[in-house]
């Protein structure tokens, strides 16, 4: 009976060799997140306060990217919780004025919806709306506060009253320019936010319709957010998602009040990660990793 060991012959391909697998292994994992990205789930950075304290500076997200879907197909939306953006939804959506860039706000009325801001509070269907998610920055605070912001609460002075106060006349009120329909078809792509943090129609506008097809999406940190009322309505095929979980919080600068670096080329990526590294156990917000913005 012979020691020797059967030669195994494999078939003609089957030996690709190391470079080889490695390289199917590679390809498959890209292939991979290209689909994951595409059509299940992205990251996003949260880099100003607008969205405070709901959404910190620093806060990593994970979006839900298929939830706002259109299906194609009525087995889409039997295998996968597809709908449309609710009242309160926060959602990611393409910049209107610059679709390259996205952005992250508080959805906060409908197509047909009638809405109405009045020294600062806002009302749709003429029922105030307020809670826990609004912040304003009161008299006496540098801080934003927490809702419910009731009729009774000091929000703080509008522009028209601060305009008053010093001596000057209010800004003219006029019409909030965005109800012109033609100006709601207008590709406004590079286009410039109307004026900036003293811009009047901020804290007061009069009553308007909400028009189909769009949404409108306000910053839940109302004395510091550029949001509808700078730049108009949320067309709905601009939906990008919605955030369900903060999977990493950063404290930029070690503080809360430090804008995040957006990376605008290889160095600041490189740059944004050494920091990271460096800092990770001491800028971590450890009570907010893992949790569920609402």
């Amino acid at each position: 009976m012979s020691d020797e060991k059967p030669e195994i012959v494999l078939p003609p391909g089957a030996t690709k060799g190391v470079i080889r697998d490695n390289l199917e292994v590679v390809c498959f994992a890209v292939l991979l997140i290209i689909f994951f990205k595409t059509f299940v789930g992205q990251q996003f950075t949260i880099p100003s306060a607008s969205m405070r304290n709901t959404l910190m500076i620093g806060d990593h997200l994970l979006v839900n990217k298929f939830l706002f879907a259109t299906p194609q197909w009525a087995w889409e939306e039997k295998l996968f919780p597809m709908r449309h953006a609710e009242r309160g939804d926060i959602i990611v959506f393409r910049y209107p004025l610059n679709r390259d860039q996205d952005y992250v706000k508080r959805c906060v009325a409908l197509p047909g919806d009638r809405v109405e801001f009045k020294s600062k509070r806002l009302y749709v269907n003429g029922q105030l709306i307020t809670g826990e998610f609004e912040h304003h920055v009161p008299p006496g605070s540098d801080q934003p506060e927490p809702g419910p912001w009731g009729l009774s609460r000091d929000a703080g002075r509008t522009l028209a009253e601060e305009a008053a106060q010093g001596g000057h006349l209010p800004p003219v009120r006029g019409l909030w320019p965005f109800l012109d329909p033609v100006y709601q078809g207008m590709d406004r792509q590079g286009q410039s936010p109307f004026g900036g943090p003293d811009y009047i129609f901020r804290d007061d506008i009069g009553a308007f319709t909400v028009p189909a097809g769009h949404l409108l999406a306000i910053g839940d940190n109302r004395d510091n957010s550029e949001d509808s009322r700078y730049w108009g309505f949320v067309p709905i095929d601009h939906l990008r998602g919605r955030p369900f979980m903060v999977w990493w919080s950063y404290r930029e600068g070690g503080n809360d009040d430090t804008r995040a670096n957006v990376p605008d080329g290889p160095g600041d990526v490189v740059k944004n990660f050494v920091d990271g590294a460096r800092y990770f156990f001491t800028r971590t917000r450890w009570e907010r990793t893992g949790t569920i913005p609402r």
